[in-house]
Protein backbone atom coordinates (compact mmCIF):
# COMPACT_ATOMS: atom_id res chain seq x y z
CA UNK A 1 0.00 0.00 0.00
CA UNK A 2 3.07 2.27 0.70
CA UNK A 3 4.91 1.49 -2.05
CA UNK A 4 1.15 2.41 -4.59
CA UNK A 5 0.87 5.58 -2.34
CA UNK A 6 3.94 6.73 -3.31
CA UNK A 7 3.93 6.32 -6.50
CA UNK A 8 0.67 8.00 -6.98
CA UNK A 9 2.31 10.90 -5.12
CA UNK A 10 5.35 10.96 -7.79
CA UNK A 11 3.46 10.91 -10.68
CA UNK A 12 0.63 13.28 -10.02
CA UNK A 13 3.71 15.60 -8.86
CA UNK A 14 5.37 14.79 -12.27
CA UNK A 15 1.84 15.17 -14.26
CA UNK A 16 2.12 18.43 -12.96
CA UNK A 17 5.59 19.74 -14.02
CA UNK A 18 5.25 18.26 -17.34
CA UNK A 19 3.61 20.21 -20.34
CA UNK A 20 2.19 17.04 -21.61
CA UNK A 21 -0.78 15.11 -20.39
CA UNK A 22 -0.40 12.30 -18.05
CA UNK A 23 -1.10 9.70 -20.90
CA UNK A 24 2.50 10.95 -22.27
CA UNK A 25 4.21 11.04 -19.61
CA UNK A 26 3.20 7.11 -19.12
CA UNK A 27 4.64 6.59 -22.66
CA UNK A 28 7.46 8.50 -22.26
CA UNK A 29 9.31 7.93 -18.90
CA UNK A 30 7.55 3.90 -18.62
CA UNK A 31 8.18 3.02 -22.60
CA UNK A 32 9.06 5.01 -25.15
CA UNK A 33 11.96 7.76 -25.88
CA UNK A 34 9.33 10.69 -26.93
CA UNK A 35 6.27 11.75 -25.94
CA UNK A 36 3.13 10.29 -28.01
CA UNK A 37 2.26 13.89 -28.94
CA UNK A 38 5.99 14.95 -29.95
CA UNK A 39 6.89 16.37 -33.11
CA UNK A 40 9.54 14.92 -35.32
CA UNK A 41 12.41 17.31 -36.37
CA UNK A 42 11.00 17.80 -40.25
CA UNK A 43 7.80 18.49 -38.69
CA UNK A 44 8.58 20.93 -36.46
CA UNK A 45 10.98 22.81 -39.38
CA UNK A 46 7.92 22.86 -41.78
CA UNK A 47 5.52 24.49 -39.52
CA UNK A 48 8.37 27.59 -39.16
CA UNK A 49 8.17 27.49 -42.73
CA UNK A 50 4.29 27.65 -42.93
CA UNK A 51 3.63 29.99 -40.21
CA UNK A 52 5.89 32.65 -42.35
CA UNK A 53 4.38 31.81 -45.69
CA UNK A 54 2.32 34.06 -47.52
CA UNK A 55 1.98 36.85 -44.58
CA UNK A 56 1.96 40.41 -45.00
CA UNK A 57 3.77 42.61 -43.27
CA UNK A 58 3.65 46.66 -44.55
CA UNK A 59 5.97 50.01 -45.54
CA UNK A 60 4.17 52.86 -44.09
CA UNK A 61 3.61 56.11 -45.73
CA UNK A 62 6.54 59.07 -45.85
CA UNK A 63 6.07 62.59 -46.45
CA UNK A 64 8.58 65.43 -46.45
CA UNK A 65 10.28 68.04 -48.03
CA UNK A 66 13.95 67.62 -50.05
CA UNK A 67 15.13 70.84 -51.70
CA UNK A 68 12.35 72.30 -52.18
CA UNK A 69 10.05 69.42 -53.03
CA UNK A 70 7.73 67.97 -51.49
CA UNK A 71 6.47 64.34 -51.76
CA UNK A 72 4.48 61.64 -50.51
CA UNK A 73 5.79 57.90 -51.22
CA UNK A 74 3.92 54.65 -50.36
CA UNK A 75 0.46 56.67 -49.36
CA UNK A 76 -1.79 53.52 -50.76
CA UNK A 77 -4.79 53.41 -49.44
CA UNK A 78 -5.99 50.33 -47.65
CA UNK A 79 -3.08 48.83 -48.79
CA UNK A 80 -1.75 47.29 -45.87
CA UNK A 81 -5.57 46.22 -45.07
CA UNK A 82 -8.69 47.83 -44.23
CA UNK A 83 -7.75 51.45 -42.49
CA UNK A 84 -4.34 50.77 -42.99
CA UNK A 85 -2.32 53.04 -45.46
CA UNK A 86 0.88 52.10 -46.66
CA UNK A 87 2.52 49.03 -49.57
CA UNK A 88 2.07 45.35 -48.64
CA UNK A 89 4.97 43.13 -48.65
CA UNK A 90 3.90 39.43 -49.02
CA UNK A 91 6.91 37.49 -47.64
CA UNK A 92 7.25 33.44 -48.57
CA UNK A 93 9.77 30.82 -46.62
CA UNK A 94 11.94 28.02 -47.91
CA UNK A 95 13.01 25.05 -46.16
CA UNK A 96 14.47 26.02 -42.13
CA UNK A 97 17.49 24.12 -40.90
CA UNK A 98 19.18 25.05 -37.53
CA UNK A 99 20.36 23.58 -34.06
CA UNK A 100 17.55 22.22 -31.53
CA UNK A 101 19.97 21.99 -28.70
CA UNK A 102 20.92 25.95 -28.85
CA UNK A 103 17.31 27.18 -30.20
CA UNK A 104 19.07 28.80 -33.34
CA UNK A 105 17.50 28.80 -36.77
CA UNK A 106 17.47 29.86 -39.78
CA UNK A 107 15.69 29.55 -43.21
CA UNK A 108 15.67 31.69 -46.64
CA UNK A 109 12.85 33.78 -48.31
CA UNK A 110 11.43 35.45 -50.67
CA UNK A 111 8.59 38.64 -51.35
CA UNK A 112 6.36 39.55 -53.96
CA UNK A 113 7.04 42.76 -55.60
CA UNK A 114 6.54 45.89 -54.61
CA UNK A 115 5.13 48.87 -56.26
CA UNK A 116 5.74 52.08 -54.39
CA UNK A 117 3.62 55.04 -55.08
CA UNK A 118 5.12 58.82 -55.48
CA UNK A 119 3.78 61.93 -55.14
CA UNK A 120 4.90 65.47 -55.18
CA UNK A 121 4.15 68.99 -55.66
CA UNK A 122 6.62 69.66 -58.51
CA UNK A 123 7.01 66.82 -60.73
CA UNK A 124 3.72 64.76 -60.84
CA UNK A 125 3.70 61.36 -59.85
CA UNK A 126 5.81 58.18 -60.04
CA UNK A 127 6.30 54.61 -59.01
CA UNK A 128 9.51 52.95 -57.51
CA UNK A 129 9.57 49.34 -57.87
CA UNK A 130 11.15 46.73 -55.73
CA UNK A 131 12.03 43.16 -57.35
CA UNK A 132 13.67 40.47 -57.49
CA UNK A 133 13.60 40.88 -52.87
CA UNK A 134 15.05 37.82 -51.00
CA UNK A 135 15.11 37.57 -47.56
CA UNK A 136 16.83 35.61 -44.53
CA UNK A 137 14.80 34.59 -41.30
CA UNK A 138 17.01 33.88 -37.93
CA UNK A 139 14.81 32.73 -35.42
CA UNK A 140 15.97 32.25 -31.86
CA UNK A 141 14.62 29.67 -29.49
CA UNK A 142 14.36 29.16 -26.29
CA UNK A 143 14.40 25.17 -25.66
CA UNK A 144 14.37 22.99 -22.72
CA UNK A 145 15.91 19.00 -22.37
CA UNK A 146 13.05 16.73 -22.93
CA UNK A 147 13.45 13.31 -21.80
CA UNK A 148 16.04 11.73 -22.94
CA UNK A 149 15.97 12.74 -26.98
CA UNK A 150 13.79 15.81 -27.10
CA UNK A 151 13.68 19.17 -26.59
CA UNK A 152 10.66 21.09 -25.56
CA UNK A 153 10.08 24.98 -26.98
CA UNK A 154 9.32 27.43 -24.45
CA UNK A 155 10.19 30.76 -25.80
CA UNK A 156 11.23 32.58 -28.60
CA UNK A 157 12.94 36.01 -29.04
CA UNK A 158 11.96 38.42 -31.15
CA UNK A 159 12.87 37.13 -34.62
CA UNK A 160 15.12 38.90 -37.57
CA UNK A 161 14.02 39.63 -41.05
CA UNK A 162 16.71 40.58 -43.06
CA UNK A 163 16.30 42.01 -46.75
CA UNK A 164 19.43 39.96 -48.78
CA UNK A 165 18.66 41.30 -52.09
CA UNK A 166 16.78 43.70 -54.13
CA UNK A 167 16.27 45.00 -57.43
CA UNK A 168 15.18 48.86 -58.11
CA UNK A 169 13.56 50.36 -60.56
CA UNK A 170 11.57 53.90 -61.32
CA UNK A 171 9.26 56.13 -64.06
CA UNK A 172 10.09 59.26 -62.08
CA UNK A 173 12.08 62.65 -63.32
CA UNK A 174 15.63 62.35 -62.67
CA UNK A 175 15.52 65.16 -60.43
CA UNK A 176 13.91 62.82 -58.24
CA UNK A 177 17.32 60.63 -57.95
CA UNK A 178 18.25 62.52 -54.35
CA UNK A 179 15.04 61.59 -52.91
CA UNK A 180 14.85 58.37 -54.15
CA UNK A 181 18.40 57.38 -53.21
CA UNK A 182 17.72 58.59 -49.96
CA UNK A 183 14.18 56.63 -49.42
CA UNK A 184 15.18 52.71 -50.70
CA UNK A 185 17.22 52.52 -47.65
CA UNK A 186 14.44 53.79 -45.38
CA UNK A 187 11.66 51.65 -46.99
CA UNK A 188 13.81 48.69 -46.67
CA UNK A 189 14.83 49.22 -43.01
CA UNK A 190 10.90 49.89 -42.43
CA UNK A 191 10.10 46.54 -43.91
CA UNK A 192 12.46 44.36 -42.27
CA UNK A 193 11.37 45.72 -38.89
CA UNK A 194 7.78 45.13 -40.00
CA UNK A 195 7.87 42.09 -41.41
CA UNK A 196 9.87 40.99 -37.81
CA UNK A 197 6.81 41.91 -35.78
CA UNK A 198 4.29 40.89 -38.11
CA UNK A 199 5.69 36.94 -38.48
CA UNK A 200 6.45 36.83 -34.40
CA UNK A 201 2.48 35.83 -33.54
CA UNK A 202 2.20 33.18 -35.96
CA UNK A 203 5.48 31.68 -34.89
CA UNK A 204 4.53 31.71 -31.44
CA UNK A 205 0.97 29.84 -32.21
CA UNK A 206 2.22 27.40 -34.32
CA UNK A 207 5.95 26.58 -32.74
CA UNK A 208 5.85 27.18 -29.59
CA UNK A 209 5.01 23.89 -26.05
CA UNK A 210 6.00 21.49 -28.59
CA UNK A 211 7.95 18.47 -27.56
CA UNK A 212 10.53 17.48 -30.51
CA UNK A 213 11.93 13.97 -30.21
CA UNK A 214 13.73 12.32 -31.32
CA UNK A 215 16.60 14.48 -31.83
CA UNK A 216 19.13 11.62 -32.88
CA UNK A 217 16.77 10.58 -35.93
CA UNK A 218 16.84 12.39 -39.13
Amino acid sequence: MLTAIRFAVLAAFAVAASPSSAGDLLIHDGFETCWASAKPRPQFLESMRTSIEGTTACIPPRSGEQSGVGYTICQTVNGCGTAVNGCAVTMHAGAFSGNFVNGEFSGPGSANNIAIPVTTTAFGNCTINLTAITLGYLLDYLMQADGVDGVYSDDLMPPVVTITNYATSNNCNPLLAGIIASYVPQAIAAAEANAATTIEPGLRADTLAQSVCPLSAP
